[in-house]
Order: C-alpha cells, then structure tokens, then sequence
C-alpha cells in the first residue's frame, strides 16, 4: 500500500505538524517503556520551534551532499488520502565516537495508525536506501527491534542509558545492506 504516501523533504511549512506528529508518536510508542514524567512534559510550542531548526539544518546538511560515503538525507511521508503527515526518517553521519559504520539512522518515526502500511520502509528506502549503518533502539521496543532485523540490523552489542528518558537503548548495526525481506 506504499501508493498511499508520497515521500517529500521536509519543508517549513510541515514544522508545525511534524512537532505534533512527533509528540503523538513518542506518546503511542514509548508509553512504559521510557519515563512518563517525559512524556507527560511534551510541550509542542518549544518542540515546533526545534522542528524549525531541524528543517533548516536537513535542508543545509543535505545540500551540502555525500561526504566519506555519508548520506545526509530526511523525508517525511504524506498520507495522500488525507493530506496528513504519516511519519518521517532521517539519516546522517554517525553521532557517536565508537560507531561501528559512518552513517547512523537517527530517527524513523511513523503513526501506529500507519504501523502495517508499508510507510516506514518507504522512508527508509527514500533514505537510506540499502547503505551500512546503525540505529539506536528502545530495549523494550519489540516492534521496532523486529522491524529492523527485517532490514538487516543485527544488534552488535553495544547498550547505553538515556538518564533524560529512563531507559536503556541498543545499537543495531546493518554491515551490508538489507538481508532480509521487510
């Protein structure tokens, strides 16, 4: 059902919905697993203005092209029946000083209306593509976890604890592209 979304940048325009969409999705996903206290402090009037930046600096980073092989790419996806922003994916170059390939999938949010649909594939194709990289996921989120062993992520070992969310985080690495169908 990929033909229901359409994949586009980011624009300014989407901040304001892609702040909410973001709450929404946080809300619906990490619910018990990550600290409530968080969740409940969302507020959307800060996380528009941070989602402004964002845009702005994606639409500069990417501008910029490939560096080292590094892609540097985000993409929401609309919903073409409603019009509605259904999630959103970016990939840059790695955050953390061990990270065991350059390119890191910083984020792949979509609506758990949307979960099912094929969108989050989509966005990860629009994005990554069948590039090396790692991820960082909730250890509780099986989910996601399962999602991305279909995309060949294997978790490689690495833990961290997140002391803002409360919650302990794995890296999951793909070495060579997707080995699995998704």
């Amino acid at each position: 059902m990929t033909g229901e979304f359409a994949v586009e940048e980011f624009a300014l325009a989407d901040a304001a919905e892609l702040a909410a969409l973001h709450m929404q999705v946080w809300r619906e996903a990490y619910a018990g697993m990550i600290s409530q206290e968080y969740l409940d402090g969302m507020q959307l009037e800060p996380r528009i203005e941070r989602w402004r930046q964002r845009i702005v600096f994606a639409a500069d980073t990417e501008a910029r092209g490939e560096a080292d092989g590094v892609r540097r790419r985000s993409r929401l996806a609309r919903h073409r029946p409603t019009g509605r922003i259904a999630g959103f994916c970016s990939v840059g170059a790695a955050r953390d000083d061990d990270a065991p390939v350059p390119q890191e999938l910083s984020s792949l949010n979509v609506l758990a209306q949307f979960h099912g649909s094929g969108v989050a594939r989509q966005l990860v194709d629009a994005t990554l593509g069948e590039r090396a990289a790692y991820l960082w996921v909730v250890r509780q989120n099986a989910r996601a976890i399962a999602f991305y062993d279909k995309l060949g992520f294997v978790a490689d070992g690495g833990t961290k604890h997140d002391d803002d969310l409360g919650c302990d985080e794995i890296r999951m690495v793909r070495q060579n592209g997707r080995t699995a169908d998704a």
